[in-house]
């Protein structure tokens, strides 16, 4: 303690820089282990860039071009599809509940009147048989009703409307002997009043895709040979309207056979698939006929027009 006293400042000097030192080894002993953790995580980038450079594809400035060029290909590829299905917006609709009514009763008396007008290769008259009071799918309008009121449903009417014309004239066109039932959605009014009273499509083989493609569904009950069938389906094919068979069910007289054009996705593939095979088929392709007897039988094909209601800024921007 005399050692101290007389050496105050020596003491003084001497305990300062034990106090230097501990604080020196504490804080070189906290940057070691700063030290390591940064080495370890080092080392682990660098295992994860060498995986990266030997994963298949690498990403490389290469891989990375060839990337955002496949992503504008499948851009431009859905953009054709989308386009393709939207060649249904060149239908005029109207939302004017009494002109639509109109247009109905119109139709209605304009297909009653070529079914009877219909002629053959020789010019001879093969009229279309037809229910009495036939109204081509808008029996609750036959004769005088009340003009709907919400522009909405007045617009969806009127859009069926054109739709069962094109189909009419293309069943018109493959001779038909007899038009037995044409069924829509009853979309025009409310849900419990549609109930009991609409045709509805199952929906296994509906391609509705609830946010991104709407549809209208129709079913087509008729007479005839196979070659009206046949004429039927071809020309459909053709796509003028973004119109597709969704199932067929064939009636003879010695029996029944059912054929389901349809699958259980709602992709595209099961849009346009309906309407061909796989390219992956080796097979070579041949005309593919139904195998009927010649025999008037009742064919009755579901059908759906095909809308894209989803927005194009979430779809895929156009380049």
């Amino acid at each position: 303690m005399n050692f101290f006293k007389k050496n105050l400042i020596f003491s003084l000097v001497i305990a300062t820089c034990l106090l230097v030192f501990i604080a020196g080894s504490y804080l070189a002993l906290t940057e070691s282990g700063a030290i390591s953790e940064a080495r370890q995580a080092m080392t682990s980038a660098e295992a994860r860039l060498k995986n990266l450079c030997f994963s298949d594809p690498a990403p490389s400035a290469v891989n990375v071009e060839a990337s955002k060029e496949n992503v504008a290909q499948l851009k431009a590829a859905l953009n054709a599809i989308r386009d393709d299905l939207q060649r249904g917006d060149r239908l005029k609709t109207s939302s004017d509940g009494i002109g639509v009514m109109a247009g109905v009763q119109q139709f209605i008396s304009e297909y009653q009147r070529k079914s009877s007008e219909q002629v053959d290769s020789t010019n001879e008259p093969v009229p279309i048989s037809l229910p009495q009071d036939f109204a081509f799918g808008f029996k609750e309008y036959i004769g005088e009703a009340r003009p709907l009121v919400d522009p909405k449903r007045s617009t969806v009417l009127d859009q069926q409307r054109l739709i069962l014309s094109y189909l009419m004239d293309k069943l018109f066109e493959a001779k038909p002997a007899s038009i037995v039932s044409v069924s829509r959605e009853f979309l025009e009014q409310g849900p419990s009043q549609k109930i009991g009273k609409s045709f509805q499509i199952n929906n296994a083989i509906s391609a509705r895709v609830p946010g991104a493609i709407d549809t209208l569904a129709f079913e087509l009950s008729f007479t005839g040979y196979t070659d009206s069938l046949r004429s039927f389906l071809n020309d459909l094919a053709k796509f003028d309207l973004p119109i597709v068979v969704r199932s067929i069910d064939i009636k003879r007289p010695t029996g029944s056979e059912s054929t389901t054009l349809s699958t259980n996705k709602s992709n595209f593939d099961s849009i346009f698939g309906v309407f061909g095979e796989s390219d992956d088929d080796e097979t070579p392709k041949k005309e593919q006929k139904p195998v009927i007897s010649e025999n008037v039988s009742i064919f009755t094909v579901v059908l759906e027009f095909i809308e894209v209601v989803l927005p194009t800024d979430i779809a895929v921007d156009k380049a």
